[in-house]
């Protein structure tokens, strides 16, 4: 499905106008599935809320949710084309991009590794 969604970047472009009215349709169409992730990944935390300040690992994954949760945000709202009109050519885009990037798969990696090298080798953490 997100495959029909990343015509939300390139509104106001060369590609064709229907292309790009389907990209919003799917942005829109996939905000509440990305938020039900989101909120699945916050409330698994339900009851360990203390763990936060002492166990990097979760550390890393709450902040990787809140990014994801931020970016599928900002992806269904900035490809509505009244939207787009203001933010299109701004660092807005860029920003939107490198949230997703970098704030979710990049936090979400790192946590991954961070909790696999000890397993890897046997070693304590």
């Amino acid at each position: 499905l997100y495959i029909w969604a990343g015509p939300h970047h390139l509104h106001y472009t060369a590609l064709p106008d229907w292309a790009q009215t389907l990209g919003m349709v799917f942005s829109i169409m996939l905000w509440m599935p990305s938020w039900g992730g989101m909120i699945n990944g916050l409330m698994t935390l339900s009851g360990a809320w203390d763990k936060i300040r002492t166990d990097p690992i979760i550390r890393m994954m709450v902040m990787a949710v809140a990014f994801y949760g931020m970016s599928t945000f900002e992806g269904p709202m900035m490809s509505i084309k009244s939207v787009n009109s203001l933010s299109h050519y701004t660092d807005w885009t860029i920003g939107h991009v490198h949230s997703g990037a970098l704030g979710w798969v990049g936090m979400i990696s790192f946590g991954a590794i961070y909790y696999m090298v000890p397993k890897l080798w046997n070693r304590q953490r």
